[in-house]
């Protein structure tokens, strides 16, 4: 219950005088939203419905102080399902405006830059979604240097940025290149022979999953048949992978590699998915430059009515492997 004394009005109008907040009394409470966002998978405790509703109620500080107005990634998943057509990322990006004013800080985690490595390219600024890498000139160990700067109220962290550094630069908290290695090569999975190299009965294939592509626990466990012959490795975003980790496992322990990633459309962050598929057009590039053939990189797409999508993905790389020209000489 919240107390009469607790409500400021005057909150109310702050929102919707901020640019997509004029709609913040238009919500109807149904919940529809909820139970379209991707958020709650990983994150039950955000529910946009009881945002909006304390906020239209003019609980100042308990909106401002929370951690959930910090979580919409504006995907807009929710805004086709919703009956009167409201971008509720809007109206959370205008309440967000007022927690920046008035000091809050989202949670994180961020994107982190080195300074020392940093080249000043700007290939992150334009690669980042959200407009939330800027270029600065500052001292950097002595020596006045441009150098990429995140804004902390901005970053979403997608990773996409990451991926995108030329210069190794850019990292993420938790999805870090390292951390990313890690979870690869757990229990010497890629220190064993693959099957192309005649140490396996069956094809082993590393797969990058975008956490946000697939939405369902039963999903998930439709994989466990497949034990050690796939490796899983959990990405923020598809547009997070990194071409030098999919070379890397090609020239280990994996056979193929499959990248999935949100119907295009869907994507949790606007254009993860675009990027992803884009430089998995470059590795193709790369793999024919190294004689390796491009076949053994797939990108994939799964929507929200796509189901038992996975398995049949990998069944079908599976046997193209076993199919193909180099398992022919194994």
């Amino acid at each position: 219950m919240i107390k009469l004394n607790a409500r400021d009005h005057s909150f109310v109008e702050e929102i919707r005088a901020e640019p997509g907040g004029e709609h913040l009394l238009t919500c109807w409470s149904c919940g529809t939203c909820a139970a379209t966002c991707l958020v709650r998978r990983y994150e039950p405790g955000f529910n946009p419905r009881i945002v909006l509703r304390r906020a239209g109620m003019g609980v100042r500080e308990e909106v401002l102080s929370s951690r959930e107005i910090w979580q919409c990634s504006a995907c807009d998943a929710c805004y086709s399902r919703c009956p009167k057509q409201i971008h509720i990322s809007d109206v959370m990006k205008a309440i967000r405006n007022i927690a920046i004013r008035e000091g809050y800080e989202p949670p994180g985690p961020f994107a982190v830059v080195d300074e020392a490595t940093c080249s000043g390219c700007a290939v992150c600024t334009r690669a980042c979604p959200y407009g939330a890498i800027d270029r600065v000139t500052k001292d950097v160990n002595g020596t006045e240097r441009t150098v990429a700067q995140v804004d902390k109220n901005l970053c979403l962290h997608c990773g996409v940025c990451v991926a995108a550094c030329p210069s190794g630069a850019m990292s993420l908290e938790v999805f870090s290149d390292q951390e990313l290695l890690t979870r690869m090569g757990a229990g010497g999975w890629l220190d064993q022979p693959s099957y192309l190299q005649g140490g396996a009965n069956e094809p082993r294939i590393l797969a990058f999953i975008c956490q946000w592509a697939i939405r369902s626990d039963l999903e998930w466990a439709k994989l466990e048949p497949f034990g050690e012959q796939v490796r899983v490795v959990n990405l923020p975003c598809s547009g997070r992978v990194d071409p030098a980790l999919i070379l890397l496992a090609l020239t280990r322990g994996a056979d193929g590699v499959l990248v999935v990633g949100c119907k295009e459309g869907e994507c949790h962050y606007q254009r993860g998915t675009y990027l992803g598929r884009s430089k998995l057009a470059l590795i193709g590039e790369i793999l024919d430059q190294m004689s390796i053939p491009s076949s053994r990189v797939k990108f994939a797409e799964m929507g929200a009515l796509d189901r038992y999508i996975l398995p049949k993905l990998i069944k079908t790389i599976s046997e193209e492997l076993k199919t193909s020209e180099m398992a022919a000489v194994r």
